[in-house]
């Protein structure tokens, strides 16, 4: 067998490069469907754009053309794989999509690289050896085992730098904006302007080795590695600061909405002192009023005692809630709601019924209450025939509450089973964060799901408390 190999090498070298490289390309395409998987709704997006990138490459790869083509044509293949990316995930979120795609691209270039690099000290490690240098056979077996060395080396590099990338990527759903984009890419376009540096560079050398001007080799050289290694430091520096930048923002609006909170919880405590003064007050003047019924009624002044019961009847539903709980504080809370509603024009039905037996606090529901029905009436502006749902059930010691309004599009959900913190997602963000809290301080969850119903789209949001 290996006599077979030396005798025929040129043509299985040329046979053995292509099978190794064929399955190199694969490999790549692999991980760049694993590199995009957590960043897509569905992970089917994923594989047929790695599919798609795995054959634009394997095309590439047979086609002979110059370096000045071959650049066209990677930028072209980029190009290709965002289009095709934002095409099969819903057209969302492009700007991070060419993020992505760009990236990736320069991350499997370095990885390649660098083992090429790391390839010239090997060669000249190797050719010190007599035994090398005068055994055709051990040529044959240093060809055939560094080649599977360097594809897998690059392979491994890969991957690593993809688990680094993406646990460092924490908001992978978050919308991207062309400003994070330069940022982001602001590292990248240094190794743009280097990667056709470098292959001039082996261009050239190759040139002069074949015309018989530079008779050594490509030197080895530890600084071209050292670009290679360090390269991806500002990229992933830069990713990680921004994440923290977006982490501290949220923090911001947590605790603003925290703050908001308090100002509510303040409001409906002052609104219902109100009611309750106003209430004390009505009572204290039921004698005089039934006096004046009295009288009325005595003297048959029907139309006046008439018009004077409809007013009393009219003050004293203005101090009742117009939707009512069996709480004063949730009372004024959908009662507030329900008159949003009508005013945005929002149908608004409540079978909500507060636990008065199970201990959970009333303020604790409030801010629930809050902010998924003020999240639900944002989320219903503009949205034909708009409506928004409120049941509860209670089953032992399990409070149950469902919260469903029509949306016109399907929303993604990040990996906390939540949508991500931007009002382009509807309406729903931070303040489901703030549910899953305090739904987490009464041994709870919360669970979102979208159903559709008689050709309807409905965003529900099942709250689950333990008393």
């Amino acid at each position: 067998m290996m006599d077979y190999l030396i005798q025929n090498f040129p043509s299985f070298a040329e046979g053995y490069s292509l099978v190794t490289i064929e399955v190199y390309l694969l490999l790549v395409s692999a991980l760049f469907a694993y590199w995009l998987k957590p960043f897509a709704s569905n992970r089917k997006s994923a594989y047929l754009t790695a599919l798609a990138y795995w054959i634009l490459t394997t095309i590439n790869n047979h086609t002979g053309t110059s370096k000045e083509i071959d650049r066209i044509i990677a930028v072209g293949i980029i190009a290709l794989s965002v289009i095709f990316f934002c095409m099969l995930d819903n057209k969302r979120n492009p700007i991070q999509k060419i993020f992505l795609c760009v990236l990736f691209r320069l991350i499997s270039w370095l990885s390649i690289e660098l083992l090429s690099e790391i390839g010239f000290f090997e060669r000249d490690f190797i050719f010190k050896f007599d035994w090398y240098n005068s055994s055709t056979k051990a040529i044959v077996i240093e060809f055939i085992v560094w080649n599977l060395i360097f594809y897998a080396l690059s392979l491994i590099l890969l991957y690593s730098a993809i688990r680094i990338l993406h646990k460092i990527y924490k908001h992978k759903k978050e919308e991207l904006t062309w400003h994070e984009l330069v940022i982001l890419l602001t590292p990248a376009f240094t190794l743009l302007l280097v990667k056709p540096i470098i292959s001039s560079y082996f261009l050239l050398w190759m040139d002069g080795i074949e015309n018989g001007s530079i008779t050594e080799n490509i030197p080895a050289n530890i600084y071209r590695v050292t670009f290679c290694i360090l390269a991806l430091f500002p990229i992933i520096i830069i990713i990680a600061l921004l994440q923290n930048l977006k982490e501290k923002q949220e923090e911001e609006l947590i605790n603003e909405s925290v703050s908001k909170q308090v100002e509510d919880a303040k409001s409906y405590t002052a609104h219902i002192d109100d009611i309750y003064e106003k209430m004390r007050a009505f009572r204290h003047d039921i004698g005089n009023h039934l006096t004046v019924i009295s009288g009325l009624a005595e003297n048959g002044n029907t139309k006046e005692l008439t018009d004077y019961i409809g007013e009393l009847q009219a003050r004293f539903s203005e101090l009742q809630p117009s939707v009512k709980t069996g709480n004063a504080v949730t009372d004024v809370v959908l009662s507030e709601i329900s008159d949003r509603c009508k005013k945005e024009k929002i149908q608004f039905s409540s079978t909500f019924a507060f636990p008065e037996k199970l201990g959970i606090n009333a303020f604790d529901m409030s801010v629930i209450l809050n902010n998924a029905l003020k999240n639900a009436v944002d989320a219903s502006k503009n949205i034909p025939g708009a409506a928004i749902y409120i049941k509860s059930i209670i089953k032992d010691q399990v409070f149950l509450i469902s919260i469903k309004n029509k949306i016109t599009d399907r929303l993604v959900l990040n990996d906390e089973g939540l949508i991500d913190s931007t009002k382009k997602q509807g309406g729903h963000g931070y303040g489901l964060k703030n549910i899953r809290n305090i739904a987490g301080k009464y041994k709870g969850d919360i669970e979102i799901h979208q159903d559709e119903t008689n050709g309807e789209l409905f965003f529900v949001l099942n709250i689950m408390l333990v008393g």
